[in-house]
């Protein structure tokens, strides 16, 4: 813990905002899903095929634009995209708690999925370009950060469901 804390201080302070915002990201969005299910299958009474569909959704439309989200990134800066992302996502987030029809709920989970793929190729980017001739090194860094968003995310999320 202490090398990989040393390791973060060495980077310039936007490179470390962004590591620990992705750790942020990553921690509340997989902290969302054990309740997410929960709140479609329980909540509001979907099948196990329709709560899989919402889910899936999301998860397609994430990795299927990142293409676009990159070049959006490319064309107009890496903090125009990242901010429309994090917004789009939690309007998407906002929508599959307020909505109760399987469309309404489709288009939410794929506004979520489009918000990642706004804002994840623009974070790499701009890592990388802050991190200069150091970008392995931040990309290692980085990736320890976004695993362990994604590791204590789901657990975090069932102990307070």
């Amino acid at each position: 813990m202490r090398t990989l804390w040393r390791q973060t201080r060495s980077f310039p302070l936007p490179a470390r905002m962004l590591m620990a915002n992705q750790f942020a990201i990553n921690l509340a969005f997989y902290m969302l899903m054990p309740y997410l299910a929960t709140h479609l299958s329980g909540g509001l009474g979907l099948a196990a095929w329709a709560v899989g569909l919402v889910l899936g959704v999301r998860n397609f439309s994430q990795q299927g634009m990142f293409l676009i989200g990159g070049t959006l990134a490319d064309r107009f800066g890496y903090k125009a995209p990242i901010m429309a992302g994090c917004l789009l996502r939690t309007v998407g987030f906002g929508l599959l708690g307020w909505v109760d029809n399987l469309p309404a709920l489709i288009a939410a989970s794929a506004a979520t999925g489009f918000a990642g793929a706004l804002f994840n190729p623009a974070v790499r980017a701009y890592l990388a370009a802050e991190a200069g001739e150091r970008r392995v090194d931040a990309f290692a860094t980085f990736n320890v950060y976004y695993q362990a968003g994604m590791l204590l995310g789901p657990l975090v999320g069932l102990a307070v469901l």
